[in-house]
């Protein structure tokens, strides 16, 4: 098991990234073999059901080998019924992606754990290759990305999927500190579904609002949020930079809150977190989901 004391994901060399990944794979598959079949028909998050979470853990991992592989035949187009690169959106895929889920969940309800670790698996294989030959383009409905980042992709998937079925089986639920990287790092680097664009109303704030994000917990990072005119953005730290407001929060906090799961200006008011309550507000009425 790779150390993880102190270290983000692309801070470590390629191959304990896939490491990290198969370990992730291995975590969460043992977890879930252990659901009974009536915690795999309980609710999860909004319409979703536990085990409609894990089919979709099983298209997930399926979707971005496959765009692997074409990727590294030189296709980089849209596949059949799929939008334009950097056209998708998470509010416009959610009712699609859930109806998938759960037609998946009840053809094969005995197997989708067994099938999550097999299909999660076979990514994990795809990316175990020199991170040299993993640089080509790939598509994505968020938009194009190289091959090596469907890692970063699919761990936020996992970690934010696992907080999904396990807060409401077992909570409170801790977002793995994998999954809490993958996400602020599809953000800092707009990642395709993990960027801030995928999951902010499209329509440009008026104003310019600028908050100074300070995480603590298994994530430290410091970041400028920035949400205005052209767009929603996580960047590096500016300190030239007018700030609204310091936003200081636990990363796993950020995190599902920029996911639509957790109440940012809720978590202010209770005191988890400081920060000035209108400009966090700005923040948070721009995010759809993802």
């Amino acid at each position: 098991m790779v150390s993880v004391s102190g270290s983000r994901l692309w801070d470590l060399p390629h191959r304990e990234r896939v490491e990290v990944v198969r370990d992730e794979i291995d975590r969460v598959a043992s977890r879930l073999g252990g659901l009974t079949s009536d915690q795999l028909d309980s609710p999860a998050v909004g319409d979703w059901t536990v085990g409609a979470v894990i089919a979709h853990l099983v298209v997930v991992p399926e979707f971005y080998a496959g765009n692997i592989r074409r990727g590294a035949s030189g296709d980089a187009t849209a596949p059949a019924r799929r939008p334009e690169p950097g056209t998708g959106r998470g509010e416009i895929a959610a009712a699609t992606i859930l109806e998938q889920a759960k037609d998946l969940a009840n053809a094969h309800a005995d197997t989708v754990v067994d099938r999550f670790r097999s299909s999660a698996s076979a990514l994990a294989d795809a990316l175990d290759a020199e991170e040299s030959s993993l640089e080509y383009e790939c598509y994505h409905p968020g938009g194009i990305v190289p091959a090596n980042r469907f890692m970063v992709l699919f761990l936020k998937e996992l970690g934010l999927h696992e907080w999904d079925m396990f807060e409401a089986l077992e909570p409170p639920h801790r977002m793995s500190q994998w999954g809490i990287d993958a996400a602020m790092q599809a953000m800092e680097e707009e990642l395709a579904s993990g960027s801030l664009r995928w999951v902010t109303d499209d329509e440009p704030n008026p104003d310019t609002v600028a908050l100074r994000v300070i995480t603590s917990g298994d994530v430290v990072v410091e970041r400028d949020l920035i949400i205005g005119p052209e767009g929603t953005r996580l960047v590096a730290v500016d300190r030239g930079r007018k700030i609204d407001s310091e936003l200081r929060l636990d990363a796993a906090d950020f995190v599902l809150g920029c996911s639509g799961r957790r109440d940012l200006v809720a978590v202010i008011v209770d005191g988890r977190g400081e920060g000035d309550v209108d400009a966090v507000g700005a923040f948070a009425r721009r995010l759809t989901g993802m």
